[in-house]
């Protein structure tokens, strides 16, 4: 009688524990990120936090047609503006982008100052990361929310002792309509 439960017990148990090692495996693929402590706009600022497709940047302040979705950060207050552009991929629901793709050219990072007397060294991107997830996959592209969460490391240009931090984790919204 014995034998009989054992067989049926132990592929009841393998199958149960192939699922759950699969589920973690997927949930891996997935970054780890939520919705609290989100970055916020400060006193007197005026924040924007969007994303569009098939789009790539070009200099600083440049968006061109491309094959990325490009999400974008920008802070404006009293004649500064700062904006923080991430080229993710267009496939999938979610992205991570680490060091080797912040080198690669996948960030860029733009503070001017038209009215500003003093010189500002450029800041570079140097490391961090993003990770991004579509919080509503089921809608249009036009209709969906991104969150995305990022930590970029600066570095002035010319003088490596200057460094700077910009961490955004905010919900971007679409820049584009379909039909």
């Amino acid at each position: 009688m014995k034998s009989k439960l054992i067989l049926p017990l132990l592929l009841l148990s393998s199958t149960s524990l192939f699922h759950s090692c699969s589920k973690q495996k997927s949930e891996k693929n997935q970054p780890a990120i939520d919705g609290k402590n989100l970055t916020t706009c400060g006193e007197g600022s005026n924040c924007s936090f969007l994303f569009t497709e098939q789009a790539d940047f070009e200099g600083y302040t440049t968006l061109k047609p491309g094959v990325f979705r490009v999400f974008w950060s920008s802070q404006r207050t009293s004649g500064i503006t700062t904006t923080l552009y991430i080229k993710a991929p267009m496939q999938g629901k979610s992205f991570s982008l680490t060091k080797t793709d912040i080198i690669g050219g996948k960030i860029q990072f733009n503070r001017s100052c038209p009215a500003c007397l003093m010189y500002e060294a450029p800041f570079k991107p140097v490391d961090g990361y993003v990770k991004g997830i579509n919080t509503t996959p089921n809608n249009r592209a036009d209709q969906t929310k991104w969150l995305v969460e990022a930590k970029i490391f600066l570095q002035a240009d010319g003088i490596p002792q200057l460094k700077d931090t910009v961490f955004v984790k905010q919900y971007f919204d679409p820049n584009f309509v379909i039909d």
